[in-house]
């Protein structure tokens, strides 16, 4: 059953990879399964004031809830944090995995390119980067989205860009590092 587990979990860093490599607008993915949630990670070469990022996250929010309305459905989890320095911003967005799609991660990407333009930092593709097919690349992200949303993943993971490389990571449960801490 464990090397079961260990190919899922291949998979999966496999398909990360291909997310980050498809949206090079992604500074990292970060998903938590016991939280059924996954947190996508912009980095934004400015520091955008607070009104600024009032006017972000409201135009997240009803793009969200707007392209979800027409699924009939509405977000559990959405919530977006600011966090940086005088020269660099990193946007997280929180969304629950229920209803998370690979189109809404599109949406996403295309608002925060109109936002912030020239100043929304994109990832340079790896020297490596052989499959140039569009099609592929889309559904390689299709599937990922669909391997971060199974109920069956159990690990949180965080894939992130160092570089021209990308570099995905296991977690460890931090519940179960607390709860051990006190006995």
């Amino acid at each position: 059953m464990s090397s079961h587990m260990s190919v899922e979990n291949a998979d999966t860093v496999s398909l990360v990879c291909a997310l980050l490599v498809r949206f090079p607008e992604l500074a990292s993915i970060r998903s938590a399964p016991a939280d059924r949630t996954v947190r996508l990670t912009f980095a934004v070469k400015l520091r955008p004031e607070r009104l600024a990022q009032a006017a972000l996250t409201e135009a997240v929010e009803d793009h969200v809830a707007g392209f979800l309305m027409l699924a009939k459905e509405k977000p559990e989890t959405l919530r977006l944090e600011f966090e940086g320095d005088r020269t660099t911003s990193f946007v997280h967005v929180t969304r629950d995995l229920e209803s998370f799609t690979k189109e809404e991660l599109e949406l996403l990407v295309g608002l925060f390119c109109q936002r912030f333009g020239d100043a929304l930092v994109r990832n340079p593709l790896p020297d490596a980067h052989l499959d140039d097919d569009p099609a592929a690349q889309d559904e390689a992200a299709s599937y990922a989205v669909e391997a971060l949303r199974d109920p069956a993943q159990s690990k949180s993971l965080v894939g992130f860009r160092e570089e021209k490389r990308v570099l995905v990571y296991f977690l460890k449960s931090q519940k179960k590092a607390k709860a051990s801490a006190r006995r």
